[in-house]
């Protein structure tokens, strides 16, 4: 009799704590929900915060729900996308088919319209820091400005290219693009003046990091030093110290960062595979024009300095393999041929457009950037390099 009392009290027991676990599991959800007329029944992604597929639910009604456990405590930019207004070839516009908001509280609702197949008249509740990031978007001195010159631009374009290519035109056109130029100057300077009455805003370290992430590692630590310590474990204060990490080591005299990728006959090749003698990297893609022209002044500088050590690794940023080897076969390069399918050496060599191209010794460093590896200056450098 004691015994069956001792499994009794147990097994209630075991069944307490299991409900209370799956309570607390239910309680750490957050509940993401839509209504968007003119879904209908249609699919919806929620995105995770490099905007990539995390889940999708089938709507219903126009109305769909996300259950998620995610970290509130350390907000992030996501978002969610319509598949249903995907773009098509031959589309002259993209369409708009994502709504994007942080995901800061247990309880997100979405509201929205799909008119002339474009998500439109989106609200956001239930997020502060979304409401945060909208208020300075919309209220930026400089934002109030574009926006107004932004409609006059559309006029202007439409009126040059839709009606008369005149020179009156191009030239309304041009000064209002050269006024908008302007405003966006003045707007990074709106940004760091935020900054500095409202460093603990987790939406400006949001806007910051878009805006200015391909600025140098002094610019960046400066600006990082503007916030408030009480964020500077959060996202987007991390993301910009991993930036100024990145760039100082893809500058001038750092060491060059190594990578492995596969080449045209799928064996893998890492670039410290050729330390020891000066390697020129070719960023480059078969749809680039600019580095298409490149191309007969590295094979020279490949005839001309094979045999005195120099390496040519060209990496090819095409999005299919098949692009990249039908341009192979075009172009019959003569030196090193890599394809970097996932674009890792992107973040490692921070490179803001190609042709990107960098110069590294033989002790591994990275002697140039671009300058001087072009056209003919890039023969006249290395003979003053290379012996």
């Amino acid at each position: 009799m004691k015994n069956s009392f001792t499994i009794i009290t147990l097994l209630i027991f075991t069944l307490i704590t299991v409900s209370s676990c799956n309570n607390t599991e239910e309680k750490d959800k957050q509940i993401i929900k839509g209504t968007i007329s003119g879904l209908e029944n249609n699919p919806v992604v929620l995105m995770d915060d490099k905007f990539f597929p995390l889940d999708t639910v089938q709507a219903t009604n126009n109305s769909f729900v996300f259950e998620h456990k995610l970290d509130i405590n350390n907000p992030k930019m996501q978002g969610i996308y319509l598949p249903q207004l995907a773009n098509k070839p031959g589309d002259l516009k993209g369409k708009r088919n994502k709504a994007y908001f942080f995901i800061d509280s247990k309880n997100i609702n979405i509201k929205g319209e799909i008119l002339d197949d474009n998500l439109l008249n989106v609200k956001v509740t239930g997020s502060p820091i979304t409401k945060a990031y909208k208020h300075l978007e919309a209220n930026f001195p400089a934002s109030i400005e574009m926006e107004k010159y932004a409609e006059l631009y559309k006029k202007a374009f439409k009126l040059y290219n839709d009606i008369e290519q005149s020179e009156e035109n191009l030239k309304n056109l041009n000064y209002y693009s050269h006024i908008l130029d302007s405003l966006n100057v003045v707007k990074g300077q709106n940004i760091v003046d935020a900054i500095n009455t409202n460093s603990e805003s987790i939406a400006l370290s949001y806007i910051a990091y878009n805006r200015f992430k391909r600025k140098s590692p002094e610019f960046l630590k400066n600006l990082v030093n503007k916030f408030s310590p009480s964020i500077k474990d959060s996202h987007y204060i991390s993301l910009l110290n991993k930036q100024i990490e990145l760039k100082e080591n893809s500058s001038i005299g750092a060491m060059a960062p190594d990578f492995e990728l596969a080449n045209h006959v799928n064996k893998n090749i890492k670039l410290s595979d050729f330390k020891g003698a000066y390697v020129l990297i070719d960023f480059w893609a078969s749809w680039c024009g600019p580095c298409k022209r490149e191309i007969p002044y590295l094979k020279q500088a490949h005839e001309k300095f094979k045999d005195k050590g120099l390496k040519i690794v060209s990496v090819s940023l095409d999005s299919t393999k098949e692009e990249w080897l039908e341009s192979l076969e075009e172009e019959n390069l003569p030196y090193i041929k890599l394809w970097d399918e996932k674009l890792i050496t992107k973040d490692l060599y921070q490179y803001l457009g190609i042709p990107w191209t960098v110069l590294v010794n033989p002790e591994g460093r990275i002697v140039k950037l671009n300058e001087g590896l072009r056209g003919e200056d890039l023969e006249k450098t290395l003979k003053e390099l290379i012996q």
